[in-house]
């Protein structure tokens, strides 16, 4: 959701404010931690029951023409291709693929699900393993091994 409301400003900056500067923040986590009453009575908490946002019911897999499509009209639909050397063909893949809450995952034998993902977000994921918050600049094993355990493919 925060991605989303990105795209609609034009320049966004994250800024992180150390916990001795900011003392509300602080003497919440210290209240959430304990089961206590406030200490002070100048903060007051509301506990909501419900989500302050909307949730947008969204399909994620949405490749117009990915390698993903053939599998998931498979799957979700039974649609094959008229070419029965292809179609046999996507038969045979299909079968290390499952589909939970409307994503593609490629089973693993002694791996988690792996999620499946098109072309730009596989280059985003990767340049952001490799290069952003979580970047080391990591050789090949040890890029694979973060991408493993992030559950993407």
């Amino acid at each position: 959701m925060a991605k989303h409301l990105a795209r609609e400003f034009n320049k966004l900056e994250f800024v992180q404010i150390p916990r001795g500067q900011n003392m509300e923040a602080d003497e919440i986590t210290k209240m959430a931690s304990s089961e206590e009453e406030p200490t002070s009575r100048e903060l007051s908490m509301e506990m909501q029951k419900r989500p302050s946002i909307e949730e947008i019911p969204t399909l994620a897999i949405q490749g117009i023409n990915s390698w993903m499509t053939p599998i998931v009209s498979f799957l979700q639909d039974g649609h094959l291709p008229q070419d029965a050397k292809e179609a046999r063909k996507i038969k045979q893949r299909a079968t290390r693929f499952t589909i939970l809450n409307d994503n593609l995952y490629k089973r693993g034998h002694s791996l988690p699900y792996l999620k499946c993902v098109d072309e730009d977000e596989a280059r985003y994921i990767l340049e952001e393993i490799h290069e952003g918050i979580y970047g080391d600049h990591a050789g090949p094993r040890s890029l694979v091994s973060k991408v493993i355990r992030t559950g993407y493919f």
